[in-house]
């Protein structure tokens, strides 16, 4: 069989495809030699703005307010007024990572509140109380408000009024330095607080100026101060009355009509071979100038029960400035008082503590019975 060529083929059909084919092939080589000599341009450009960055904030510092969480998962939220930022750090795998920031306005008049109606945001460790969505507020608040414990029991001590001073939205602009001493943001940022607040646990923190540190000076003064911890909780379950004072300052005495009586059920308890003790957990460590806050959940347990009487608040004062060495004089309790109360007060006849450590004082009682 023989194949005779077909004299009106079109040839140049062919010259034609040939030619598109050239130049989309050439277009596409020419194209990818500009977008990669403009990405290794970037590259250099990328390179040395993260390196500016990392000079800025370096990777290895954290707020030095921020010492220890009470828990993984647990969030802390800092404000800083001179730059009118609000950041949510968390807790993750027993590292601090900042989850996110946002813009915030604080008071009008510069300067730590002092006294009612100053205009001033205050500044220190406050913890959050209060949740209340939009129906239950006046449009001046927003969509959300979150109520602080201001003024805490170290603001009292030192003379400061005021209250009310809370974290909530705005329904008009924001605007730098423009509240009455709250912190307002806006609708659609104050809403992503909701998932890291956990009442009476969560930290508001608020400063002029954040102070970054490595995180290892942290990590130093978290072993000082639950070093400092234990051995508190050590003279209540086994010290005399002058040794457990001597945790706390001089010119600050705690009230202590509850001793006698807490040294008779722990004497009594340890003879019967159900010895009741004080014992904290869930621990959070908060710092601000040149003290800290401790927020723990204060226990009395004894061999067949633990009750935790509540969330117990500590301001311990530095006198180790350098915070070089620990030493049973470094630190000491300026206040000590209650956060929330686990027991109901109806229980309560002499002390929160009391009543804990006399309900484990009968039911072993109970259980011999049995």
């Amino acid at each position: 069989m023989s194949y005779v060529a077909n004299s009106n083929f079109d040839y140049s059909k062919i010259y034609f495809y040939k030619f598109c084919t050239s130049l989309f092939l050439y277009v596409v080589i020419i194209f990818l030699i500009i977008f990669f000599s403009i990405r290794l341009g970037n590259s250099e450009e990328i390179e040395l703005y993260s390196q500016n960055e990392i000079k800025k904030y370096p990777i290895n510092l954290i707020p030095s307010s921020l010492i220890k969480t009470p828990r993984d998962g647990a969030s802390a939220i800092v404000v800083e007024k001179d730059s009118q930022r609000l950041w949510i750090y968390t807790s993750k795998h027993g590292q601090l990572v900042k989850v996110f920031e946002i813009p915030c306005s604080t008071g009008e008049v510069y300067g730590p509140k002092m006294v009612e109606g100053d205009k001033k945001t205050p500044e220190g460790i406050y913890f959050i109380k209060q949740t209340y969505e939009d129906r239950f507020l006046t449009p001046v608040y927003g969509t959300r408000a979150f109520t602080t414990d201001y003024p805490n029991l170290l603001d009292k001590i030192v003379g400061k009024t005021g209250s009310a001073i809370w974290l909530h939205g705005t329904n008009r602009e924001l605007k730098p330095m423009d509240s009455n001493g709250c912190v307002a943001m806006n609708n659609y940022d104050v809403v992503k607080l909701d998932p890291y607040v956990v009442l009476d646990e969560t930290p508001v923190i608020i400063v002029d100026r954040l102070d970054y540190v490595p995180v290892e000076t942290n990590i130093s003064q978290q072993i000082d101060i639950l070093n400092f911890l234990s051995k508190w909780i050590e003279s209540l379950n086994k010290g005399s009355y002058l040794e457990y004072l001597f945790y706390y300052e001089s010119n600050y005495i705690p009230d202590m009509k509850w001793w006698a009586e807490w040294v008779d059920i722990r004497s009594r308890t340890a003879l019967a071979s159900n010895p009741v003790k004080a014992q904290f957990d869930y621990v959070g460590i908060y710092k601000h100038k040149n003290y800290f806050v401790v927020l723990l959940d204060f226990q009395v347990t004894s061999r067949y029960r633990t009750i935790s009487v509540g969330k117990r608040k500590l301001f311990i004062n530095s006198h180790n400035n350098n915070f070089s060495s620990y030493t049973d004089n470094s630190y000491k309790i300026i206040g000590d008082t209650l956060q929330t109360l686990s027991i109901k007060k109806k229980d309560i006849k002499s002390s929160y503590f009391i009543a804990a450590a006399s309900q484990l004082d009968l039911q072993y009682g109970e259980y011999e019975k049995k």
